[in-house]
């Protein structure tokens, strides 16, 4: 009997899906794919990568695409091999790309062709081959052409990379490799991420941590395909994060779903998507500003809402606000689900606690995952008392093997109990309820201490964005006045609700005095009209908070 724990991602996805005859699993510019075509592209990439590049098992090579099927088939291809997969936002500076490349030991690098420009120096500095993709690799005849122009522009800069392939080559010159079998705790991926402290850290994911997010989420019994190829969703989320790696692209991938890919978020076009798929558009996987972005398009509201079947919100703090807002559309139209708050961390290949239409509460991050253990700790990592805030710290099967830390210890970054069990601590704080849900209260970094009171920014943001209507988004944080620490809060005011900018300033102090301690009290609101935003969308908060004033400054 097969043991499908032992899996590599490329033989979890082929286990679940073998079992269906042939089936659209891609569609992107028009152009729909076959499963026994994408296989075969699959195939031939990771041979082009053994034969072609020389990559072997445990070697390192970077991805540094969009969310496109390009990425999709590389991330099989690769894993099928056992090459470590480096994960980098297409859109980091050169300067930062080739010390992540250089730090990692990278063997090569697939990019796109209209984003190359700037980075063909670094490329050719470190002299490893790369393999560049084009926007019409995956498109319709009759959008082919247009695309094909803008390939030409682009062209001179890409010629000019010296060690270089198509995508087209490596995906129809060569014949199917011979893959690994049963290396599911292979390293997978390298995810660059903030890491729980904050600073930039390069996370090690195993084949079987992200399998195994599949695995928890289908023994909750959170939807599933029931008609192969035809149920789909968008993957907009980018596989350089393990919430749109392991949520928004494997899981729907082998629930056999059709992927579609959008390279970058776009509200009306993605309204416009789900409504061309009335009644197939079964999977949503997004972060909050996506779901408020959505509804604030004249294009969302519809009956395509009515097939909804699989959604997952996390990545960023949601109101219940802009939950009880999407639900209600979702009650309107008679879906079988409603969209709920989770919580989770790349160190922990993503989710691994959620509230589901069975089992759910006001204001919490959910239950843990099955199988996984999520207890809350203080400063000397002892679990404290229900009701008691502390820190968050998760233990289970779809924990990371580490930091990627050069002259550290593999697993740089995991804590071992006094028993040896392994645990991550997130950094974020938050409490447990005797019903076993668990309550986000803010990150560790983000807790601003006023006379030795701790402020939670959550607290504050949450209660402004769910109580007063014209607020679009609010972010509190760290601020100084005269060297004393202070709550400053930056808001948003939503565009349909014009009023005068210093009686809603006042609402907010109100509204906060009247509900929270005196020290959680703004003394600042300063009114943007867009709150900055981190490459993943979150709200920028570091780049908001004020840094502590020196002595010499404050005395």
């Amino acid at each position: 009997m097969e043991d499908i724990r032992n899996f590599n991602c490329y033989e979890y996805w082929l286990y679940h899906t073998k079992q269906h005859k042939d089936y659209y699993c891609t569609e992107h510019w028009g152009k729909k794919t076959l499963k026994s075509e994408f296989l075969k592209q699959v195939d031939s990439l990771a041979a082009y990568a053994q034969q072609k590049i020389g990559l072997k098992r445990g070697d390192i090579y970077t991805v540094f695409l969009p969310t496109t099927v390009e990425s999709f088939v590389a991330f099989y291809a690769l894993n099928k091999i056992g090459v470590i997969i480096n994960f980098i936002h297409p859109l980091t500076p050169p300067e930062q790309l080739r010390d992540l490349m250089v730090e990692s030991g990278t063997k090569g690098i697939m990019i796109l062709d209209v984003l190359a420009k700037k980075y063909v120096s670094v490329i050719n500095e470190l002299n490893v081959p790369c393999v560049v993709c084009s926007m019409s690799d995956y498109a319709s005849p009759l959008r082919k052409a247009g695309m094909k122009i803008v390939e030409k522009i682009v062209f001179g800069s890409v010629r000019k990379i010296k060690n270089r392939d198509t995508y087209k080559n490596s995906i129809t010159k060569y014949p199917p490799a011979k893959g690994l079998s049963g290396n599911g705790k292979d390293i997978a991926v390298y995810l660059n991420g903030g890491g729980t402290t904050g600073q930039s850290k390069t996370i090690k994911l195993t084949s079987f941590a992200i399998n195994e997010i599949v695995t928890k989420i289908r023994e909750l019994e959170i939807g599933d395909v029931r008609r192969p190829g035809e149920e789909c969703g968008i993957c907009v989320l980018p596989l350089f994060h393990s919430f749109g790696l392991a949520v928004n692209f494997h899981l729907p991938f082998c629930y056999a779903g059709r992927g579609i890919p959008m390279e970058d978020f776009d509200a009306k076009k993605f309204n416009k998507i789900m409504r061309k798929n009335k009644g197939d558009f079964v999977f949503m996987v997004g972060i909050p500003v996506m779901f408020r972005k959505l509804m604030a398009e004249k294009n969302f509201d519809g009956e395509h809402l009515a097939g909804l079947r699989v959604m997952f919100c996390g990545g960023d703090d949601v109101t219940e606000k802009v939950l009880d807002e999407f639900n209600a559309y979702l009650e309107k139209w008679n879906a079988e689900t409603r969209l709920h708050r989770g919580y989770g961390l790349t160190e922990v290949a993503s989710v691994c606690s959620l509230n589901t239409d069975a089992a759910k509460k006001i204001d919490s991050i959910g239950k843990a995952l099955p199988g996984l253990r999520m207890e809350i700790w203080d400063e000397n990592h002892k679990r404290v008392p229900n009701g008691t805030i502390g820190e968050i710290a998760i233990s289970g099967t779809t924990m990371m093997e580490g930091y990627f830390a050069p002259g550290k210890p593999e697993d740089e970054g995991i804590y071992y109990d006094e028993e040896g069990t392994p645990w991550v601590l997130s950094g974020d704080l938050g409490y447990q309820d005797d019903d076993g849900f668990f309550f986000f209260s803010g990150r560790r970094k983000r807790l601003i201490i006023i006379s030795g009171y701790n402020v939670y920014p959550t607290d504050i943001e949450m209660l402004v964005e769910s109580r007063l209507p014209f607020i679009k988004e609010v972010c509190a944080v760290q601020g100084y006045c005269e060297g004393k620490p202070i709550v400053r809060a930056f808001v948003s005011f939503r565009k349909d609700y014009p009023g005068d900018e210093e009686d809603y300033k006042r609402q907010i102090i109100r509204l906060c005095e009247e509900n929270l301690s005196k020290f959680s009290i703004p003394r600042e609101i300063v009114v943007m009209e867009e709150l900055p935003r981190t490459p993943m969308k979150k709200i920028d908060f570091m780049c908001l908070t004020e840094k502590a004033p020196s002595k010499s400054t404050s005395a």
